[in-house]
């Protein structure tokens, strides 16, 4: 008898225990936000640049906003620069007429996949005055924890 009831009562903790081992890992997988000068930020960064300096010539250092990576995918939101903090010049970009109306946020928005070749960017978006990031949700298999807000509700004003 006593072991009937000894049974029963470790039934709660056998059900957590089995949720637990049942779970899919990637509930448990937490974002990370790498260190500045660590390597992956700057595996990150440097294939970020090659596409900016593509767009605005260079050379281009990032201020960075917001870097989330979770498994094999990674968002960023930064800044480019010239080196030692210096303004870019849009004269003779597709930005210019953006920037003499207002309507340019200085801001490289870009969603990256880890690959056996390096970090490769999978969308990019420069000066959009808009969340560009909302569509790519649906596009690719991205944890929504990726994203701003966990890629639910308003992205955070800035």
């Amino acid at each position: 008898m006593k072991s009937i009831v000894t049974s029963i009562a470790l039934l709660p903790r056998l059900v957590v225990a089995t949720a637990v081992l049942l779970a899919p890992t990637a509930a448990f997988a937490q974002v990370e936000q790498p260190a500045p000068g660590s390597p992956e930020r700057a595996a990150i960064l440097d294939a970020l640049r090659g596409r900016t300096i593509g767009e605005l010539g260079g050379p281009i250092e990032f201020v960075v906003h917001d870097m989330r990576v979770l498994g094999e995918w990674a968002f960023v939101e930064a800044e480019p620069q010239r080196p030692g903090g210096g303004d870019i010049f849009y004269t003779y970009t597709r930005y210019q007429a953006a920037w003499d109306a207002g309507a340019l946020d200085e801001m490289v928005t870009a969603l990256l996949r880890e690959t056996p070749a390096g970090w490769l960017v999978y969308e990019y978006d420069f000066g959009a005055t808009d969340v560009v990031w909302q569509p790519w949700m649906e596009y690719y298999p991205v944890p929504p924890e990726v994203f701003p807000t966990g890629g639910v509700g308003p992205a955070p004003v800035k």
